[in-house]
């Protein structure tokens, strides 16, 4: 009697595209918990998906810049150690784009983007695509973030039959150049393209390409698609109109998605290496909150008062988005009539720009102790967390936002401009005491982008958070498991899930 072995069929791959990463799961090969890297929103929510999809079985592969200064530094290896590590160790589901153009670049969008995105583009194109494909049996679904992961890459999945879920982080584009891109068919892809001129040369708009390319768009925010759809922001330079016109393509056709981000169990302040004081909801919430403000401050340079009400700002210091004129505008005077109020802001300046650096600097300076302005620092931005009483910000437009879901895991509100992903999420609290039938809501928006309106935003949050300690240790804690309930990774990786198997014709990935 002869016996057949029967192989079963490979596993379709999802290959996930970004120009950075945080922190990867080492489930995906010991080359992992190399890459890391503090890089906002996008970042974690890239490590959050790898760890999620990994953990349920699905063959998740990630692609991302080789920054190798930046990973030597924050896994404390010499340049001898880092080569053994890439020498030695295979790769596994970790592929690394390697280039001189950005080896010593601190992030991807730094030195020359329009030239990190075409070398971080010709590689995809040219090799790595082509090899996980083949390793999967030509099954692959791409699921590419940013622009910088759109532009040719998405163009050759789409001209190659492959379907691509686009994550739609901001609006921004690059327009990169065509005469860059040696080395790759850009005639056979010219189909595909959005083209572009930029200061008089052909170019290729990225984010526009993408969008045209995919099979999904996805939003990380659903306000934020609506107001593009709405023409919200035609008389400021925010959107633009190759980006408008695609999405409203994509949206009549019935092929935009929203799916709003949750922070990686890793950021929780139950499991944060950062805090002096670990906690969770069913902890003595203001008590563990009061050491770890005690430390802020310290480190910070704040006057010591355990019961000071801490505002935070955790943002870059970004004029065209995140409004930090007009925290400048306010900040002095609002210490001044708020005495119990502090203020500190943990954020660097956009590029090089330190124009905003140095005035909150003098600010800090002038306010004799009551406000700091610190350059990032992960350690002590997780720690401003917890020390916080409410996380703010002011924002002309965001598409998600991620300052307010991790506040209030720490058990702070959130104060911010109605406006994207903050409209999605903040919802104003309001109290029984106060006649509500039911104690609701997590922090405080406001209207208005000027300083007025920021004022009046954070005066609402000062005089909630003068009310007696044991209604606010009570909100507290109903705030932070209800956003675990409301952002968990379980629950987006769901989402996530539901989208690659429609793009597998509706079959099972694991």
């Amino acid at each position: 009697m002869a016996f057949e072995i029967m192989e079963s069929p490979p596993r379709t791959a999802v290959l996930l595209i970004a120009p950075e990463t945080g922190r990867l799961p080492e489930d995906m090969g010991t080359l992992a918990r190399f890459i890391s890297g503090k890089s906002g929103g996008l970042g974690e929510v890239v490590a959050a998906l790898c760890e999620g999809l990994t953990e349920r079985g699905i063959e998740c592969h990630v692609a991302t810049l080789n920054l190798k200064r930046r990973f030597q530094k924050e896994c404390d290896l010499d340049e001898e150690q880092w080569r053994d590590i890439r020498y030695r160790i295979p790769p596994a589901r970790v592929h690394l784009i390697s280039s001189s153009i950005f080896a010593e670049l601190p992030s991807a969008y730094a030195g020359n983007p329009l030239l990190n995105a075409v070398e971080f583009q010709r590689q995809m194109v040219n090799s790595v695509i082509k090899t996980v494909r083949a390793h999967h049996g030509g099954r692959i679904i791409l699921h590419s973030h940013d622009w910088m992961a759109g532009g040719a890459i998405t163009a050759y999945a789409k001209s190659r039959g492959c379907p691509v879920l686009h994550t739609v982080h901001n609006v921004h584009t690059g327009h990169t150049p065509v005469d860059m891109y040696l080395g790759v068919d850009i005639e056979k892809l010219s189909p595909y393209l959005y083209f572009s001129m930029d200061h008089g040369r052909p170019c290729i708009d990225c984010q526009a390409t993408a969008i045209k390319n995919a099979t999904l768009i996805n939003f990380v925010g659903y306000k934020f698609l609506q107001e593009i759809l709405d023409d919200y922001f035609l008389d400021r330079p925010i959107i633009p109109e190759s980006i408008r016109r695609e999405v409203k393509e994509k949206f009549y056709h019935g092929s935009t998605l929203s799916i709003l981000n949750a922070p990686s169990p890793g950021m929780y302040p139950e499991k944060s290496p950062h805090l002096v004081r670990n906690y969770g909801p069913d902890d003595d919430v203001l008590a563990a909150k009061k050491e770890n403000l005690l430390a802020f401050q310290r480190r910070t340079g704040l006057i010591e008062n355990p019961d000071a009400i801490l505002l935070y700002w955790p943002s870059r210091l970004d004029p065209a988005q995140k409004g930090v004129e007009l925290l400048e505008d306010i900040a002095l005077r609002f210490v001044i009539e708020n005495g119990d109020v502090q203020i500190a802001v943990v954020g660097d300046g956009v590029g090089r720009d330190q124009t905003h650096e140095e005035i909150l600097g003098r600010i800090a300076w002038a306010s004799g102790g009551k406000i700091t302005y610190q350059r990032f620092n992960e350690s002590l931005s997780m720690l401003g967390y917890a020390a916080a009483s409410d996380v703010f910000g002011a924002s002309l437009y965001e598409p998600c936002g991620q300052i307010d879901q991790v506040g209030n895991l720490f058990g702070a509100t959130a104060t911010n401009r109605d406006t994207g992903g903050y409209h999605d999420k903040i919802h104003e609290l309001v109290l029984q005491e106060d006649g509500a039938p039911r104690d609701e809501g997590n922090g405080f928006l406001f209207r208005d982008y000027d300083s007025g309106g920021l004022w009046y935003g954070l005066t609402k949050s000062v005089h909630f958070h003068r009310r007696p300690s044991e209604l606010r240790q009570r909100q507290m804690k109903r705030i932070m498991r209800e956003t675990r309930d409301r952002y968990s990774l379980p629950g987006m990786i769901d989402q996530y899930v539901r989208i690659y198997e429609r793009l597998n014709g509706g079959n099972p990935l694991s």
